[in-house]
């Protein structure tokens, strides 16, 4: 898998063309960046799962993308601001 260092603007545009013209217009490696941005802040393994499956109906996989894009869209854990 190649490694992306994915910017919020980068998340928009790979959502907006995997809305506009499937999963198949955007580079695997970039939608496994997403799926592994929006895990590593705490989206769901199952969600992950109906976006990765292509058995799952095309609605399902993009309505999955589109929660994994906005969980990757926050901010890192370790980056969280603290109260002092």
């Amino acid at each position: 898998m190649t490694e992306y260092d994915l910017l919020p603007t980068d998340l928009d545009r790979i959502a907006a063309v995997v809305a506009e013209q499937g999963f198949d217009a955007v580079d695997p490696g970039l939608v496994d960046a997403v799926v592994h941005r929006a895990l590593a802040r705490g989206a769901s393994i199952t969600i992950a799962e109906v976006a990765a499956d292509t058995a799952e109906p095309a609605v399902a996989r993009l309505r999955a993308f589109g929660r994994l894009a906005v969980a990757a869209a926050r901010p890192a854990p370790d980056r969280l601001l603290t109260a002092a």
